[in-house]
């Protein structure tokens, strides 16, 4: 990944804090254009709402925080497509993500990396302390590679500081996580590599004209 796509990524996530919340989305699926027919979609699970939406050259971050203001300190699901990585190892992703991380946090964590049977890849990175606010995090990636973009869910926890030995969210809490960025996919509607599903497809008929990203509504 060049510095400039790294960079404007980066711009885009230190936007998401001056976000706020929007109309509830519950079961909502996010769709994000990669081009050339090449879409990446993820479900989301009840009880979250589109907080923000941006684009910074060919970067797209989307943003979901809990409905309730109250649940806040569960975090975020993002939602990010970077033009021109298709085709790209996900590895390199991982190494400047964590670079980038390094150069803002004390220590950071990283996590096992795992391919799942659908050829997505999985891992953990996380914040002890960043060098700003003193603050702490953790997210989990789900990352797909296509032919025009890489794309990548993640979970993500604002947390106090902590030590890199003593993780302090649970195995339960870590399990729930990874189940709400379980659903991405990556698919193409004009029949180059891995078909849509004939429902996801018919949803999306007419409606891409660009790469903005969009969001398909749960039926009620």
């Amino acid at each position: 990944m060049t510095m400039m796509v790294r960079g404007a990524a980066l711009a885009l996530l230190a936007a998401l804090a001056a976000s706020g919340a929007a109309a509830a989305e519950a079961g909502s699926t996010v769709v994000l254009p990669g081009g050339n027919g090449e879409i990446a979609a993820l479900t989301l699970p009840a009880g979250w709402s589109r907080s923000f939406a941006g684009t910074e050259g060919s970067t797209t971050v989307v943003e979901w925080r809990k409905t309730d203001p109250a649940r806040a300190a569960d975090g975020s699901i993002t939602v990010t497509r970077i033009g021109g990585l298709g085709g790209s190892d996900p590895a390199d992703f991982i190494r400047e993500s964590a670079d980038a991380l390094k150069q803002d946090c004390d220590d950071v964590v990283q996590g096992q990396v795992r391919t799942d049977p659908a050829g997505t890849v999985r891992t953990a990175l996380g914040c002890t302390k960043r060098k700003a606010d003193g603050q702490g995090e953790m997210q989990l990636l789900h990352i797909a590679v296509g032919r025009e973009a890489i794309y990548v869910a993640r979970r993500i926890w604002p947390l106090a500081a902590y030590d890199k030995a003593h993780l302090p969210l649970s195995t339960e809490a870590i399990a729930a996580g990874g189940a709400d960025i379980d659903d991405l996919r990556l698919c193409n509607l004009s029949g180059v590599g891995t078909a849509c599903p004939a429902g996801l497809a018919a949803a999306l008929k007419d409606q891409i004209t660009d790469l903005s990203p969009l969001v398909l509504k749960a039926a009620p």
